[in-house]
């Protein structure tokens, strides 16, 4: 049986992948390991992109929790949210794990009628 706390690692653990999943959603945050408080504009004139494309980005990442927006002026500045990053590096750390232990150890996921046997999934714990 999936607990809340798994399905809601589960979630968020999918919602942070997701939010990396674009090559330039990883440009963006390669470039803010390297500078912090980078204004918006400093990281548009960095990527092949429409400025208009990066802001699009750019929330994606800020809905993530991924990036802190820092608002200055009329011009935002943003950084990356290592807590954030360090518990997407857990939690995947964790899945890895959690595959890993399985590997030797797998069982038929079928009975000799083709059913699928009453195994029960262990979902990734946190502590």
């Amino acid at each position: 049986m999936y607990t809340k706390e798994y399905k809601d690692i589960s979630i968020e653990l999918a919602t942070l992948l997701d939010a990396l999943s674009h090559p330039a959603r990883l440009q963006i945050i390669i470039h803010l390991a390297k500078y912090k408080n980078c204004p918006a504009n400093n990281i548009s004139s960095r990527l092949p992109l429409s400025k208009s494309t990066v802001s699009q980005h750019m929330s994606k990442l800020k809905e993530a929790g991924l990036i802190i927006c820092n608002p200055k002026g009329v011009c935002n500045s943003y950084e990356l949210n290592y807590e954030k990053l360090y518990l997407l590096k857990k939690y995947f750390s964790d899945l890895i794990n959690e595959i890993d232990s399985w590997k030797d150890k797998q069982m038929e996921c079928t009975d000799n009628k083709g059913n699928c046997s009453n195994v029960n999934i262990k979902l990734i714990e946190h502590g």
